[in-house]
């Protein structure tokens, strides 16, 4: 089964194809009519692609046709108007991979990257037959420019969906935006922008009516909200007919009889319900109906529904997804700043003028500062490593930590390759730096815990908001300390060398090697590298004992063990001590 983004890509190739086919001055003949035809009912209908032979999909996207569909694509916008900024052919190229990849291959992937903005590989580039210039991603963007092209890639999708059908934007779950006027100011900001430069779409946003008039509304801006249909479509309520016709429906399908029914409805039962208000909400009809059942059923009341229960429900709800979870920036941000609320003391606020690291836990003599990235680019993270070292240089507190969350479905970082970024993430993990890669069992809970605070603020539960996110932070207090926990750091480099030790001297172990070499000699081409050495040596004399499992994952594993001893044994001031449950690392003077 194609996804939406699958079938708009078919449509578009398909239209553009069809387009190119019915060119008299390049194809003439039954066979070039035929295949239009085929091509134009295939883009009206693109959901039956997934069942037809891929020929046609090969046929369309083979390098000798796809110039025919750039032209036709550029020959369609001028006529309409409308433009990509020059970017025809590596949008072209983009679709194709979408629709001649294998999901989650290497082609759709970087594909998708694309349309995010985010760099590509040069070999990435190439097998997409995109060339530099439109490769216009950069790891070391600052945080508005990949709004811009990720904003000129949405305009880009939204002119290209008059091919197929226009988009559907929605801002939902907006009670979350009450009491941060920067984020609302902000919302009003982004609907003026789809407003006025992005074509082929609507946008709906969704709100409690109580929180968009009282809270949303008014911090706005006037020019923003002049955006805004004037009138509000409100959710109908259900009138007392229509509430007979959907009780009527249940007990029906429960298999109770005329007789059961008609007792149901006795006494002018559903005339009382509705004997306030013409209508009311579908949630409050079944409410009522549940305990008239309960009643003349001679059932007790049921126990309250307790949060955990509640909660264990959303789980599973979200264990229901397919996929279960994809990476989901807005739900980790949420719950950095609104479950981290709930350690001690702490302060959450944003950080100033920062492009990666947006968020921080604040306490008088620390920090714990937060970047949300689920790119794979190897530029970009030894952007985020030197940002972390920085900000760990500057903040001269006794404990500094910075941490990225990453979820399963995201590529593996650091990769084995990344031979230039390496020192970079060395030295910030030294500095407190954490790529913390969440488990799957997690991701479903923190996922599930936005929808379950969503679900206390709309009224859907029987506890309110503050009682449900106290119970969340209760929750996960335990994952909250381990993300807030005091990093390893060691002191920040030295400007010059350190003096001469005036203590005496011990005797020294007979030696063939030098006392402090610079690189340990390599056996089989395994042992540190200089780099690495400093940074064991600078960790290990902060920290006083170390467990070594911790300088081994920085290092790349436990495969580096042998290197690591090696090192240690070799070090005058680095002693090894093996233990049952772990071996630790210690700085002796």
């Amino acid at each position: 089964m194609l996804s939406p983004l699958e079938m708009l890509a078919v449509a578009i190739l398909s239209h553009l194809g069809a387009d190119s086919l019915a060119e008299p001055a390049e194809h003439n003949g039954r066979e070039a009519a035929e295949a239009a035809a085929f091509l134009r009912q295939v883009g009206s209908n693109p959901a039956q692609a997934g069942g037809l032979d891929r020929a046609w999909i090969d046929y369309l996207t083979h390098p000798t046709v796809r110039s025919d569909c750039v032209r036709s694509l550029r020959k369609r916008l001028r006529l309409s108007g409308a433009n990509l900024g020059g970017r025809e052919r590596a949008w072209v190229s983009v679709l194709a991979a979408l629709i001649r990849d294998d999901r989650d291959g290497e082609n759709w992937s970087a594909a998708l990257r694309w349309l995010r903005g985010e760099p590509l590989e040069p070999e990435e580039a190439r097998r997409l037959d995109i060339d530099h210039a439109d490769n216009d991603g950069r790891a070391e963007a600052t945080g508005q420019q990949i709004d811009t092209i990720c904003f000129q890639r949405l305009k880009g999708l939204c002119v290209l969906a008059s091919f197929h059908h226009p988009f559907v934007f929605c801002f939902d779950q907006t009670e979350f935006f009450v009491g941060d006027a920067a984020l609302i100011k902000t919302l009003g900001k982004c609907i003026e922008q789809l407003v006025d430069a992005v074509q082929h779409h609507l946008t709906v946003v969704t709100a409690n009516q109580r929180n968009w008039l009282d809270h949303i509304l008014p911090e706005i801006e006037p020019p923003h909200r002049e955006r805004l249909h004037p009138e509000l479509i409100e959710l109908e309520g259900i009138s007392k007919d229509g509430s007979r016709e959907l009780i009527l429906e249940r007990l029906s399908r429960g298999g109770f009889d005329e007789v059961a029914i008609t007792a149901f409805f006795s006494d002018d039962w559903l005339e009382g319900v509705f004997a306030t208000f013409p209508e009311l909400s579908v949630r409050e009809v079944l409410m009522r109906a549940a305990e008239r059942f309960r009643t003349l059923a001679k059932l007790p009341s049921p126990p309250p529904i307790t949060l955990d229960a509640l909660f264990a429900a959303e789980v599973a709800a979200i264990k229901r997804r397919k996929p279960p979870f994809v990476y989901d920036q807005d739900a980790l941000l949420w719950f950095v700043k609104d479950v981290g609320q709930g350690l001690e003391g702490v302060k959450v606020e944003r950080t100033a003028a920062r492009r990666y690291f947006s968020t921080q836990w604040a306490w008088p003599d620390r920090r714990v500062v937060f970047a949300f990235e689920g790119g794979d680019h190897w530029n970009r993270w030894k952007s985020i490593a030197e940002e972390a070292k920085t900000l760990a240089d500057q903040n001269g507190l006794a404990s500094f930590a910075s941490r990225v969350l990453r979820t399963p479905d995201l590529a593996k970082v650091p990769r084995a390759s990344w031979t230039s970024t390496k020192p970079a993430l060395l030295a910030a993990q030294a500095r407190g730096f954490r790529i913390v890669e969440l488990p799957a069992e997690l991701v479903c809970e923190l996922y599930a815990a936005r929808e379950f605070y969503s679900n206390a603020l709309q009224g859907n539960i029987a506890y309110d908001g503050p009682e449900t996110l106290a119970w969340l932070q209760a929750r996960f207090a335990a994952f909250l300390l381990e993300l807030s926990s005091p990093a390893a750091v060691a002191p920040a480099p030295r400007a010059r060398p350190e003096a001469k030790r005036t203590e005496p001297k011990r005797p020294e172990p007979i030696r063939s090697e030098p006392k402090r070499p610079e690189a340990v000699p390599a056996a089989g081409g395994g042992a540190l590298a200089p780099d690495e050495q400093r940074l064991v040596v600078e960790l290990v004399r902060a920290q006083k004992i170390v467990d070594m499992a911790f300088v081994l994952e920085m290092l790349g594993g436990e495969r580096r063990r042998a290197d690591l001893l090696r090192c240690v044994d070799l070090h005058p001031n680095l002693r090894a001590h093996p233990g049952p449950a772990k071996t630790l690392l210690q700085w002796r003077i």
